[in-house]
């Protein structure tokens, strides 16, 4: 009887997590997990899949797959492709990527695409604006400068907002003519990313690919992380981002007393530019002005109606150091469910953490359960049809770590 009971229990407990038993179900794979990298002919078999992208992939709970020829380019086997700096591209390539796309499968094209002939001659980018839908323009003498995180979304939400990362000069650097980018070219203000729609099919595009074009270490990982988190859009595959500013805000605002605080519109076109990219805007009061004056109250105000939290620089200090201390990560763990975890690393309690879930599709609604007993719970803000929602977590302990499963309903006409 007791065995009996503890088996029951333990079944409960692995259910909380990885859902219903359905045995039918047991064992089979579902292709959306499943990358394919391409490798390309002047690599060596098995040096794509060793990469650290790779890596990460797989430490992500992703399948990787080499693929030495877009022929072998499945649907029924592969959920998503990525091809780093795929100069060229055969008119064979190119249809067999539109057929994944159409079959609702992910691709993901990094640097230049199709823009050389097989025997290495220059055929120029037709067949890179065909793919995009956009127009190309490279920057002929090598300077690019630094990409910087213009715009919140699913490609940017590995880095904190206006983040840069460095990018070695070379001559040929991609960039593309289209005003909703996610990632900038810092200099010339065009497009260092790209998300497209083909029916149920996914593109994305990166201009660098984060290990052969990036300056440093730092910006290599960072750009890595962003490669993962298009490969998830591509795949329909979750992702995770801890939100920037406590309790979700838009934006945050800090007030800094200055000697000469300029026009009052300054504060306002500030406000106006971190509300489009979810960073920071400086309101300045003049040094020495009662506080808080008539012009700083206005500015509150205004923040808080667009969901904007305003801070001091002591505020702003702590809440940076504590938000650096939370780790998170989601896992699909069934055609509806996720898990996501998150761990504080700091030695204290931080409260007013929430994380944004990339369902990476739309879902109709969605609930929140702890995967323990007695564990405090989240709460979920999803907007109906959406394909992220924010999570809402109780203050976390210091130096613990937590997880929800999430179950959520696609919407009609998706598979979840």
């Amino acid at each position: 009887m007791l065995l009996a009971m503890a088996v029951l229990l333990s079944i409960q407990m692995i259910s909380a997590v990885v859902g219903p038993f359905r045995l039918a179900e047991v064992g089979e794979r579902d292709p959306r997990a499943v990358v394919a990298l391409l490798r390309q002919s002047h690599q060596a078999p098995g040096a794509v899949v060793l990469g650290p992208f790779a890596h990460d992939l797989v430490e992500a709970g992703r399948a990787v797959r080499e693929l030495a020829s877009l022929e072998a380019l499945d649907p029924e086997r592969f959920g998503t492709v990525v091809l780093t700096e795929p100069r060229v591209l055969r008119e064979d390539d190119t249809a067999a990527l539109r057929r994944f796309l159409a079959a609702g499968r992910g691709v993901v094209l990094v640097g230049s695409v199709g823009v050389l002939d097989p025997d290495g001659s220059w055929r120029g980018y037709d067949t890179m604006k065909g793919l995009l839908g956009a127009d190309v323009v490279p920057f002929d003498t090598g300077h690019g400068g630094p990409i910087v995180a213009s715009r919140r979304g699913p490609i940017a939400s590995p880095l904190p907002p206006r983040s840069r990362i460095g990018v070695l000069p070379q001559p040929g650097l991609p960039a593309l003519a289209t005003t909703d980018a996610e990632l900038r070219w810092e200099a010339a203000g065009t497009a260092a990313s790209l998300r497209r729609r083909f029916g149920d099919g996914r593109l994305a595009w990166l201009a660098v690919d984060p290990d052969s074009t990036v300056a440093t270490d730092t910006d290599r990982r960072s750009m890595r992380r962003v490669l993962e988190a298009a490969t998830a859009w591509a795949g329909q595959m979750p992702w995770v981002e801890v939100l920037p500013w406590p309790d979700g805000a838009r934006f945050a605002g800090l007030v800094e007393q200055v000697d000469d605080p300029g026009p009052r519109a300054d504060w306002r076109d500030a406000m106006d530019a971190a509300e489009a990219d979810g960073g920071l805007a400086r309101l300045r009061p003049a040094r020495g002005a009662a506080m808080p004056s008539p012009a700083l109250a206005s500015a509150t105000r205004e923040a808080e109606r667009r969901g904007g939290w305003m801070a001091t620089r002591s505020e702003l200090a702590t809440w940076t150091r504590q938000r650096s201390s939370i780790e998170a990560s989601v896992l699909r763990t069934g055609p509806r469910r996720v898990v996501v975890s998150v761990t504080n690393h700091g030695a204290g309690e931080v409260a007013r953490v929430v994380l944004r879930v990339y369902l990476n599709t739309p879902a109709l609604r969605a609930t929140a359960e702890a995967t323990e007993l007695l564990q405090a719970s989240a709460h979920v803000r999803l907007e109906a049809g959406s394909e992220w929602l924010d999570f809402v977590l109780p203050p976390l302990g210091a130096r613990s770590s937590t997880a929800y499963s999430l179950d959520y309903e696609p919407a009609p006409g998706r598979a979840g």
